[in-house]
């Protein structure tokens, strides 16, 4: 926005006049300069909360936190900070070169999950399925079996949606006092309860979104 002043002899209201179109101004281009932002992310600025590490229970919940919010240090927070691996179901390794989980690790998570959420996507995720119940925290390390997930991704640029849901088996350890996962085997696919058409897992995301 430009002011236009022609040069001429000032007088005392003139001088008036002068700071008043001067204040015009300045209070259109503070409307200009300071016009609302957008909405930021979900997941960056907002406050999560999640579980304290202090049983599988709680770090699984975590992850369903953090797909819901795309919050890729929450699920970093959970995944072993010592030894990390990632074993796919046979559908899922079967779509993509036969490399690709091979020495599946933290930082090839980490990766994924970042790759993944930047995506331009929104999650409704279910870790566990209603009536699942997690054993007491006992021991160094628990393996919780047939845990089912159910993920509905949605593209936010075009509205389309694709939902992911597998069985798995999970172990976690306890590192300094706090348990964490230690390895995720994807161990099928699981039927779409509304169509039964038969969904893939998140081995899928993970190929895809994995380098």
């Amino acid at each position: 926005m430009r002011l236009s002043i022609t040069k001429k002899p000032v007088t005392a209201g003139g001088k008036l006049g002068l700071a008043v179109l001067l204040l015009t101004g300045l209070v259109l281009l503070s409307g200009c300069l300071f016009t609302p932002r957008e909405p930021e992310k979900p997941g960056t600025g907002v406050q999560i909360d999640y579980l304290p590490k202090s049983a599988p229970a709680n770090v699984w919940a975590n992850l369903e936190k953090s797909l819901e919010a795309s919050h890729a240090p929450g699920w970093e927070d959970n995944i072993s900070l010592i030894e990390f691996r990632y074993i796919p179901d046979d559908e899922a390794r079967d779509l993509f070169p036969p490399d690709t989980f091979i020495g599946w690790d933290r930082p090839r998570e980490v990766t994924y999950i970042n790759n993944f959420y930047n995506s331009g996507v929104s999650i409704v995720a279910q870790m566990v399925q209603t009536g699942f119940v997690f054993p007491p925290a006992s021991g160094n390390e628990m393996t919780i079996e047939d845990i089912i997930y159910d993920l509905v991704v949605t593209n936010d640029a075009d509205g389309s949606v694709v939902r992911y849901r597998g069985k798995c088996d999970v172990i976690f350890r306890l590192e300094a006092n706090f348990w964490y996962i230690y390895e995720w085997r994807d161990l099928q696919g699981e039927s779409d309860p509304g169509s039964g058409q038969l969904l893939n897992t998140m081995g899928v995301l993970r190929g895809t979104f994995g380098s």
